[in-house]
C-alpha cells in the first residue's frame, strides 16, 4: 500500500474516530422559547404526519403497541422525527409536566432505519411500506403530561445499536426543553399528541431542533 493510501485510510479511521467517540455525544445547550406551546423532542427531519384512530381493532401493529403500551385510545396525530448520524441524539421534553416510562421490548431482532435516512435526505415523507421497524423494533415509551395536555414520545432504537439511555426517573417532574434520554444511534422520536390539541404542525421534511423548535401551538388554554 503506498503513503498516500496509507494516509486516506488513517485520515478516515481519525474521521471515524472523532464523529462516534466525540462528535455523535455532543450536547449542545439549548433556550426554549418563551410560552408554553409545545417544542420538537429530538433533532432532525419531520418524516410524516398523520391522524390515527386507536381502536381495538386497528390493523396497524405499531399502532397496536402504542395503544397498549400507553393504555390510550382514541384519535391521536403523531409527528414522526428521523434522526440522521450527523444530528444531536439527546431528547428532550415538549411541554412540562410530569413523566412516566413505559419500555416496549422487541417483537424480533430490531430491523434498520437505513430507508428512512434516505427519505428526509430526499426531502420525501416515508411512505406507510417502509416502516417495517415500527412493528419490530424496541422502543421507550415517555409519556409527559402538565397543564391539561398530555404528549406522548416514542424513541425507537436503530437495529445495530439497541440502547436507550434514560435521563429522568419514572414519575419525575421535568420542564419544558429539559432533557429525558437518549438513542445511542440513528434513530427515530415519534410525537403522538390527541388530535386537535396542537396547532401548526410543521409539514415533513422541516428541519427541526431538540427543546427549541415549536412542534405545535396549543389549542387549549
Amino acid at each position: 500500500m503506498t503513503f498516500v493510501a496509507l494516509t486516506a485510510v488513517a485520515a478516515l479511521v481519525a474521521a471515524f474516530i472523532g464523529w462516534r467517540f466525540h462528535f455523535f455525544h455532543r450536547n449542545p445547550p439549548r433556550t426554549p422559547p418563551a410560552g408554553e406551546d409545545a417544542l420538537c423532542p429530538a433533532d432532525g427531519r419531520i418524516l410524516y404526519v398523520e391522524d390515527v384512530d386507536l381502536t381495538a381493532d386497528a390493523p396497524n401493529p405499531y399502532h397496536q403497541r402504542v395503544r397498549a403500551a400507553f393504555a390510550v385510545q382514541g384519535r391521536w396525530t403523531v409527528v414522526a422525527t428521523y434522526l440522521s448520524i450527523f444530528d444531536v441524539h439527546f431528547v428532550r421534553s415538549p411541554i412540562a409536566g410530569r413523566v412516566r416510562l413505559h419500555h416496549v421490548a422487541p417483537v424480533s431482532e430490531n430491523l434498520s432505519m437505513g430507508g428512512s435516512f434516505f427519505y428526509a435526505a430526499l426531502r420525501r415523507p416515508l411512505p406507510l411500506g417502509r416502516r417495517d421497524y415500527t412493528q419490530k423494533n424496541e422502543f421507550l415509551g415517555v409519556s409527559v403530561e402538565g397543564d391539561g395536555l398530555r404528549i406522548l414520545l416514542v424513541l425507537m432504537a436503530d437495529w445495530w445499536i439497541d440502547q436507550i439511555v434514560t435521563l429522568v426517573e419514572d414519575g419525575e417532574r421535568v420542564e419544558r426543553g429539559q432533557l429525558l434520554g437518549k438513542i445511542q444511534m440513528g434513530s427515530q422520536v415519534d410525537l403522538w399528541v390527541s388530535a386537535g390539541d396542537l396547532t401548526g404542525i410543521p409539514e415533513p421534511s422541516a428541519a427541526v431542533r431538540a427543546g427549541e423548535t415549536v412542534i405545535g401551538v396549543r389549542t387549549m388554554t
